[in-house]
């Protein structure tokens, strides 16, 4: 069947329980009922988070004239479930079913003076426009971004944090945490 939100499980739910018609609950009736709230659960096996983090300065050149990934290496954290895999700067699931995600990003950067740096998640390669974050620097001091989209997911989509910057100089990247977790 499908995915459903509880209040829609909800809904069918108390339409058959309250069917007072003869023979209205039919086999197909509740066994589709059942099907979706099997398709809507989310088990334990199929619960976890992955994090991946920076805690040594390191410097990365933003690109001008596009977005692009963030492609500097970042260390493996704690994780749970088996959910998730993780390479230098991308988290991927890898669960077997369509499940919703948290996917967060804090980072803390010092560079140029009255530059603007924006920053955003990218899912399979393609910007999140809810998570975008833009600053322009006021000081050549440490800026701090938090970046942040709920998403749905199935099979092997690939988490990465993506940059732009009017200016070609490099920033230094101080940490960094980037998180994925089911919910």
């Amino acid at each position: 069947m499908a995915v459903q939100t509880r209040a829609q499980l909800d809904i069918k739910s108390n339409t058959v329980k309250n069917e007072t018609a003869p023979s209205a609950n039919t086999a197909a009736r509740v066994g589709g009922l059942l099907e979706d709230f099997a398709d809507s659960v989310t088990l334990n096996g199929e619960r976890g988070f992955a994090n991946l983090y920076v805690d040594t300065p390191t410097d990365y050149t933003p690109n001008t004239s596009a977005e692009e990934v963030v492609d500097i290496t970042m260390k493996n954290g704690a994780s749970a479930g088996s959910v998730f895999s993780t390479s230098d700067y991308t988290i991927t699931y890898t669960g077997s079913i369509t499940v919703g995600l948290r996917i967060s990003c804090q980072l803390t950067f010092a560079g140029a003076n009255n530059r603007r740096y924006s920053f955003w998640i990218a899912q399979n390669g393609n910007i999140i426009p809810q998570s975008l974050s833009e600053n322009t620097t006021q000081g050549t001091h440490n800026h701090v971004i938090c970046l942040e989209a709920f998403v749905l997911v199935s099979e092997n989509n690939s988490f990465e944090i993506f940059a732009s910057s009017n200016s070609s100089d490099k920033i230094t990247i101080q940490t960094a945490t980037f998180t994925a977790c089911t919910i």
